[in-house]
């Protein structure tokens, strides 16, 4: 019984990792051109869907191929998350060029934009590095190549066993605990690192439950859309947190950069009107986007959502001890000298 679990747990979870290697592989000649920003987006939503598959799956994998896949990917997330982050700076940064059009603010801010574009330049090659060692080690290939045997045994074994249940309840369940550690220290507005890590958590969560999402059916949509609206607001106020904290910096080396090139600061003044009303834009965006946040934080506590979601993963396991016991009790049992041994009513 424990090894037809396992197996039903290693197809299933084959199932799932090949869907997400596949969706990476659809990206790869687009984020190698960096033809459309759209290419870096859709490849790092899918190698951070394949490294939370990866975490669930774990045991499905010999242990060397388990380290030399996650490294792999993990260092294809990391570059694609630096250039996707320059690319949605950029897009802020082109959307709300109205805003600063005024002769008195546009030149800070035309400086700001080109020097994230000589960035973005820049970390297109450290995305062509990762790429091309995800190439050389064959990670994308080999992990096919694991799955493909699995696969194969899709139509010939039940998948929806117990055991893949309980792999679901204890995975979903443990995401949610760690975004529910936050409830507290989220409420202070000033606490950048612990929205932050919500934000991460609140992704792992809905990342989690979109892995089971079959076996629940539509039930389980309005959680993972719940999930995916926190994971959006926290974002978005991540995102001002890296602005409030860039301004500053940015000020500074463009500073060094004129007085090197000029031998005083004095063109730095055309510069700071635009960058620092950037910066208050930012701000007012946050506290707008925290008030959201926490409104809508307190009406999922307030409407039990995760309350429902614990009974939801949780059913189809009390159903599942049921089921085990009346089977228990319609199979005869031998006694202690081999005799079989009938229940009866």
């Amino acid at each position: 019984m424990a090894k037809v679990s396992a197996e039903a747990i290693n197809i299933y979870g084959a199932k799932i990792i090949y869907e997400h290697l596949s969706a990476m592989q659809a990206e790869v000649e687009g984020v190698m051109t960096s033809a459309d920003i759209e290419y870096i987006h859709r490849m790092r939503v899918a190698s951070r869907r394949l490294r939370s598959s990866f975490a669930i799956f774990r045991d499905s994998f010999p242990k060397q191929d388990y380290k030399l896949f996650a490294k792999d990917i993990q260092a294809v997330t990391k570059a694609l998350g630096a250039a996707r982050d320059l690319d949605v700076q950029l897009e802020l940064l082109q959307q709300l060029h109205p805003k600063f059009s005024d002769p008195r603010l546009a030149p800070g801010v035309n400086r700001l934009q080109l020097r994230l574009k000589q960035q973005r330049q820049e970390a297109q090659s450290r995305v062509i590095k990762a790429m091309k060692t995800l190439e050389d080690d064959e990670t994308l290939r080999r992990i096919a190549r694991w799955a493909a045997p699995w696969l194969e045994k899709v139509e010939s074994v039940y998948l929806y066993s117990p055991a893949l249940f309980e792999l679901a309840f204890s995975s979903i369940k443990a995401r949610l605990q760690e975004v529910m550690n936050f409830d507290e220290p989220v409420r202070v507005e000033a606490n950048v690192a612990e929205l932050h890590a919500m934000r991460i958590s609140a992704k792992h969560l809905r990342y989690t439950m979109e892995t089971f999402e079959s076996l629940y059916g539509d039930e389980l949509k309005p959680f993972i859309n719940q999930a995916k609206k926190l994971q959006d607001l926290l974002g978005s106020i991540h995102d001002a947190d890296v602005w409030t904290e860039m301004i500053p910096n940015f000020i500074k080396e463009e500073e060094q950069r004129i007085i090197a090139y000029f031998g005083h600061n004095r063109p730095l003044r055309r510069l700071l009107p635009g960058l620092n009303a950037f910066a208050a834009n930012r701000k007012v965006s946050r506290a707008e986007d925290y008030q959201d946040f926490l409104q809508i934080w307190d009406k999922t506590l307030q409407d039990g959502t995760w309350d429902k979601l614990e009974s939801l993963i949780n059913a189809p396991l009390n159903i599942g001890e049921a089921i085990k016991l009346l089977q228990k009790m319609e199979k005869p049992n031998e006694d202690e000298n081999g005799a079989v041994e009938v229940y009866e009513e």
